[in-house]
């Protein structure tokens, strides 16, 4: 097992110290989560519960651990215990004061949890199967656990520019994970000697990519030398200042495939200098034996359950003395510490080499001789695991935690899955066919469970329909083979997921004998299904027909981000533009649907040539729909709300064509669209601004603005910013401060209808660069004057709904440098409640939020 750094229990004192000093009001909250995220200590949804995530090596733990982190659990009286997607186990609902003494208790039976969260060297994952399969190369736990020893001591593991994941696998062959790691490692040997192929900057999240190979073969004795280059590589050219493109693949993005790789290998040549350095695997102090009581005899439905969940150990061992290992289900990975308590005292009888946590979030028993297994049925029936009994693809159903507990949640991805189970256990499918499929959901974008690498994947996300939002899904598909990034295939909302996926499995499985594999059925077959059956689930009744939809899984309120916490306007907004990108995507499917694979990309002036008249027309109205969607994509960056036609075409030739940003030859759209002109002769022209659209979204920064090619300018004599900028000396040469306090009483009641223009007059002045500052407050302050702070910007968004606020919020600092003061207004409710959030997850500071009237007021500084 891993050693514990001599300096974590020095890191525990000092992050007590931080919580004191937190409780006492002598530092923000800020400072504290600095420290205690890398110390793996979450914060969970409801405020001031937190979650301590245990380092568990490849999900390597032993009874004795395991009792002890079962009974500190009960000590601290936590709600449960959870087994991670990442072979991890959590101790959930802890109070701050108690995680530190917790902790040091853990310590002594060597388990920490530094490094659990922030950025820092993540917990290694392993194919959970190594050391007892003849297929593997060789066992890669002793790897792991050296690996993880020498990397978790450095300091600099735990200041990255963000989290660092390895993934080991047992062979070439056999590679699953490896693939999406930051460090994937797939064992070989060569010649007798053992190594590793290294694939390096890997991931599953957005703007995915599997790892780029740098060695085929690496030597045993270079693993470390490999990892630390990793990390100095990654320390001198990973991205801190935008931490969405922070992780490693950026490097990959920025540099290029053959320089990135250079600069990698130039990091490891200088360290193949240091002999000191070189690795070796020491043997794990690991046992098994027979147990002292008896076999039982064979209970009802063991025999089911041996097929479905048990397998032979055919490494020599296993061989030798007819040993098993097998799969304990958990529901959703959570348990009591009794449970994990009664579990920890039983398989202790075992030896200690009996428990590994997987990454299905189940607990792997291995090592028990082929005659207890009986045993193990009966044990763990009697503790009540009741999943025990389901096929193994109800059981492989995998989440992450969502909304439930976690910050960034959206949806409720637990109480999906246990409505797919039951659909599928309702069904008459024949569910045992399929023991290997792997179904995995996210709450939200992030990747926790994995859904891009799935068999059918699935991500949180808002869909709305008007005004009203409900919980959706994006679905994912594996279109390009096993060890490639699933693809988007479209989204339908969270209650329709079950009866989807009941209608997809159908098909699987009656199809399945036709062609060579899974993947093979998904490219040939497959794909089409899933889109057939988004179309069929993607339409949503309004809210005042069909409420249930509005409504996610197990929540008897209407779906909302505010009440879980979380701002809804960076979501929103977010949201807002991936409609319509979506929509454009589904759209130009339709027309190739239609025209046909090989006609697609014709030349469609004599459609009619091509297709029959009802044809024709249906791609005539599906183009006039994408330039709608083209054109209103991006508006909501530029702070517009349209509501007419005429105001999104308006909008978009104003705010993207006449600025600059995107081409005048793409205005001819614009222009036929609102005149209601025949698109067909257009579409390549409408193909080509959509890539665009989807280039300046991925590459905007978060002040909104577009990085432009280097060939393109705004024809405007000044860039956005400086146009911004210009636009608020106007208003601070035009009003004096008597006016500033006029303009801020005489704005529009709420409910009021405004327009853009209008609001923007609204606003009060905005002070000149430099000119009054934080260091003026500062000096009043000293010289004994009231700490008033005079704001440098002044906004009025009375009366602007979620998301538009935020994003006016955006703009409105984009010009403003940093440390300058924004005072925005804000109606009571959802605004109150959300956009402070978003500013303050964008990294900017709430000086204050102060309650007028029926509006607040809240000061903002810039970052």
């Amino acid at each position: 097992m891993y050693r514990i750094p001599s300096t974590l229990n020095g890191d525990l004192d000092y992050t007590q110290s931080l919580i004191d000093q937190f409780k006492a009001g002598e530092i923000q909250a800020g400072q504290l989560k600095s420290n205690r995220v890398p110390m793996g200590i979450y914060e969970q949804r409801k405020n001031q519960h937190y979650m301590l995530r245990l380092r568990c090596a490849g999900g390597l733990v032993t009874p004795e651990q395991l009792a002890k982190i079962a009974f500190v659990g009960h000590q601290l009286s936590t709600s449960h215990l959870h087994v991670t997607t990442r072979q991890e186990i959590q101790i959930h609902n802890v109070d701050i004061e108690d995680a530190i003494p917790a902790l040091k208790k853990l310590e002594k039976v060597g388990i920490s949890s530094a490094g659990g969260g922030g950025n820092t060297v993540r917990n290694m994952m392993v194919d959970d199967r190594s050391g007892l399969t003849a297929d593997e190369e060789f066992d890669v736990y002793p790897y792991v656990e050296e690996l993880t020893s020498r990397l978790i001591a450095e300091k600099d593991s735990f200041t990255m520019p963000r989290k660092y994941k390895v993934a080991i696998d047992t062979s070439v062959a056999t590679a699953n994970y490896s693939y999406i790691a930051d460090l994937g490692l797939q064992a070989r040997i060569k010649d007798g000697q053992r190594g590793f192929r290294v694939l390096i900057a890997g991931s599953a999240a957005s703007n995915a990519h599997t790892g780029w190979e740098v060695f085929d073969f690496l030597p045993e004795k270079d693993l470390y030398r490999a990892a630390k280059a990793l990390k100095n590589w990654f320390h001198k050219y990973g991205n801190r200042r935008n931490r969405h493109k922070a992780r490693m693949r950026y490097v990959f993005y920025k540099y290029g495939t053959e320089e990135a790789k250079r600069l990698y290998l130039e990091e490891f040549e200088e360290l193949k200098k240091d002999g000191s350095i070189d690795f070796e695997a020491p043997a794990l102090p690991l046992e098994h034996h027979k147990p002292s009581f008896s076999p039982l005899d064979a209970p009802t439905d063991f025999e089911t359950w041996k097929r479905r969940y048990a397998y032979k150990q055919t490494n020599a061992e296993g061989l030798k003395e007819n040993l098993w290992y097998a799969y304990i289900p958990l529901r959703h990975g959570n348990n009591s510490t009794d449970f994990f308590a009664e579990v920890a005292e039983y398989l202790g009888n075992y030896g200690n080499d009996v428990i590994r946590f997987t990454k299905k979030e189940q607990i792997q028993v291995r090592n028990i001789p082929d005659e207890y297994l009986t045993n193990i049925y009966a044990f763990f029936k009697k503790l009540g695991v009741y999943q025990i009994d389901y096929p193994v693809v109800v059981t492989n159903l995998t989440c992450c935690t969502g909304a439930d507990t976690c910050r960034l949640g959206i949806c409720l991805p637990k109480g999906a899955i246990d409505g797919i189970a039951k659909q599928l256990l309702d069904s008459d499918l024949n569910l045992d066919a399929i023991p290997d499929f792997e179904l995995r959901m996210n709450g939200c974008t992030n990747i926790c469970a994995l859904a891009t690498w799935g068999d059918l994947g699935f991500s949180g996300r808002v869909g709305r329909v008007g005004d009203d939002p409900y919980p959706a899904y994006t679905i994912w598909l594996p279109v390009k083979g096993k060890h490639e990034i699933d693809l988007q295939q479209g989204y339908i909302a969270a209650k329709k997921i079950p009866a989807f996926v009941e209608d997809y499995l159908r098909d699987v499985i009656a199809e399945q004998a036709n062609y060579a594999d899974y993947y093979d059925y998904v490219a040939k077959r497959g794909v089409n299904i899933v889109k057939d059956l988004i179309a069929k689930y993607k339409e949503v009744a309004p809210y005042s027909e069909k409420p249930d939809t509005f409504f996610d899984f197990g929540d008897d309120e209407k779906f909302s981000l505010i009440k879980y916490g979380k701002a809804e306007c960076s979501a929103g907004l977010f949201d807002i533009i991936e409609i319509d990108q979506d929509t454009i995507r589904e759209k130009l499917r339709e027309i190739d649907k239609i025209l046909g694979d090989d006609k697609s990309h014709t030349d469609l002036t004599n459609l009619t040539d091509i297709v029959n008249e009802e044809d024709a027309k249906k791609i005539e109205k599906l183009l006039h729909d994408i330039v709608f969607s083209e054109n209103r994509m991006l508006l909501v960056t530029r702070g517009l709300d349209p509501r007419t036609d005429e105001d999104v075409y308006n909008g978009f030739e104003k705010e993207f064509i006449a600025a600059g940003i995107i081409p005048q030859k793409f205005k001819v759209l614009t222009d036929k669209a609102r005149n209601n002109e025949s698109l067909i002769a257009k579409k390549p022209l409408i193909d080509e601004l959509a890539d665009l659209l989807n280039d300046l979204y991925q590459n905007m920064d978060d002040s909104l603005q577009f990085k432009l090619p280097a060939d393109q300018s705004p024809t405007d004599n000044t860039d956005l910013k400086e146009k911004s900028a210009e636009s608020a000396k106007s208003a601070r040469q035009k009003n004096t401060s008597e006016n500033e306090e006029k303009s801020v009483s005489s704005v529009k009641s709420v409910g009021q209808k405004n327009t853009s223009e209008n609001e923007e007059k609204s606003v009060s002045s905005v002070k000149s660069v430099g000119q009054k500052t934080g260091s003026e407050n500062e000096q009043k302050s000293s010289a004994g004057e009231p700490e008033a702070i005079s704001p440098d910007v002044k906004k009025d968004f009375r009366g602007v709904m979620c998301p538009m606020n935020f994003v006016k919020t955006k703009i409105a600092l984009t010009p403003m440098q940093s440390g300058q003061i924004l005072e925005i207004l804000l109606d009571d409710g959802a605004p109150i409640e959300n956009v402070p959030g978003s500013v303050k997850n964008e990294g900017h500071t709430i000086l204050s939020t102060e309650k007028v009237e029926n509006y607040w007021k809240v000061l903002i500084k810039k970052k």
